[in-house]
């Protein structure tokens, strides 16, 4: 690793630790997070630092992990080429994302093993936010809940077709419609791998999600969207991932996909530790209102929201730091409580919380701080600053 500066961070609110201190510093060694304590550093830190960073009273928080984004500015993880990548890791590290998985969508094998060939090409030279590992979102899904996924793409997992994705060594998360009985196979596959699996795009019964959980499923896609809806006679998906302990529920916190009272009903069904923020960002994110594609079907972006000629909802624009905010608003907790929301819980889903998600010495000097309005100003990947808004 080539030598970089050390950076203290001072006067700083620190979220994320193992209790929060209201004023305090964070000394960041290497790619390492060295040491942190309340007050003021101690002097020898001071003068072994090359870069102080004096926060003025913002909030250091860990910084924001997205398990589920297709992409940014114009480009998305299946069709993107390098440069397009790159040009999205660094976007996404200006919204405060220190990691995040690249997803797929359902298309034909070929285009989803170039996909895979191409992400992994830019690991490890990303210039901003890094590229922890791939999510499959399909391409085995259900297509009575396929919402903006393409119909002819969806089909059942097949030994041939899987397992040498599953075998590449950079799959993190598969999101599959578990009801669908030539798709189980895959769960086991997935675990024996230490991947993660998700339910998602399905029409899985109440009875169908306690299989699935009994199976090896831990996570819900997009909770509430692409799914069965709650009833009181028949729970469905929604009402498993609101009440079986085992299941983490992700959420895209844009107030479009998911009302915020909902959001609220969310949090206080799973608490905090059982929602993980994601974007579901399509190639339309950062860009202005105007026609784009996914699928190759045209997609309308107005007032934030991107749908299909038919209305249906195509991902989101949404950025991880919106999520936040607009998560905070809906559920009137303080950020000491729904810190981990963008950061640890999508961390310890795809197993990397022993050296991601938090702030503590010996993590990965993953660091966003925010203003009062929590709005990022600065973002720290693996002790490199990334951006800086000051």
């Amino acid at each position: 690793m080539k030598d970089q500066p050390n950076i203290l961070f001072c006067d700083a609110k620190i979220i994320g630790a193992s209790e929060p201190i209201d004023r305090g510093w964070c000394l960041i060694e290497g790619n390492r997070i060295h040491s942190l304590g309340s007050g003021d550093a101690p002097q020898s830190f001071a003068h072994t630092s090359a870069t102080c960073i004096d926060c003025h009273g913002s909030t250091l928080l860990p910084g924001f992990i997205d398990l589920h984004t297709h992409g940014a500015l114009g480009a998305d993880f299946v069709y993107g080429k390098t440069d397009e990548i790159k040009k999205i890791s660094a976007f996404f590290a200006s919204h405060g994302v220190t990691g995040f998985l690249a997803t797929t969508y359902a298309a034909s094998q070929s285009e989803i093993t170039a996909a895979i060939d191409t992400i992994q090409s830019v690991m490890g030279d990303e210039p901003g936010a890094r590229i922890l590992g791939i999510h499959l979102e399909g391409p085995w899904l259900n297509p009575l809940n396929a919402g903006a996924q393409s119909i002819a793409n969806i089909r059942a997992a097949t030994l041939e077709e899987a397992l040498p994705y599953l075998d590449s060594g950079l799959i993190s998360l598969v999101a599959l419609a578990p009801e669908i009985i030539e798709n189980q196979w895959m769960i086991s596959a997935c675990k024996g791998r230490n991947i993660t699996v998700a339910a998602g795009h399905t029409a899985a019964t109440f009875a169908e999600m306690q299989v699935a959980v009994q199976l090896g499923i831990t996570q819900v896609t997009h909770c509430f969207n692409a799914m069965g809806s709650l009833h009181h006679r028949e729970p469905g998906m929604v009402g498993a991932a609101l009440s079986l302990p085992e299941l983490n529920c992700e959420l895209i916190a844009d107030n479009i996909h998911v009302h915020p009272a909902v959001m609220n009903i969310l949090v206080k069904a799973k608490t905090p530790r059982g929602v993980i923020l994601i974007t579901d960002s399509i190639s339309a994110a950062g860009m202005p209102d105007g026609i784009y594609s996914l699928e190759g079907q045209p997609v309308t972006l107005a007032d934030g929201a991107a749908r299909l000629a038919d209305g249906t909802l195509a991902g989101s624009t949404l950025t991880m730091d919106a999520a936040l905010r607009n998560f905070a608003i809906a559920t009137h907790l303080p950020l000491e409580e729904i810190w981990m929301c963008s950061s640890l819980n999508a961390a310890q889903a795809i197993h990397l919380d022993e050296r991601k998600g938090r702030i503590a010495p010996n993590y990965d000097a993953d660091l966003v701080l925010l203003d009062s309005n929590l709005h990022v100003q600065l973002t720290v990947i693996e002790g490199q600053v990334c951006f800086d808004a000051r």
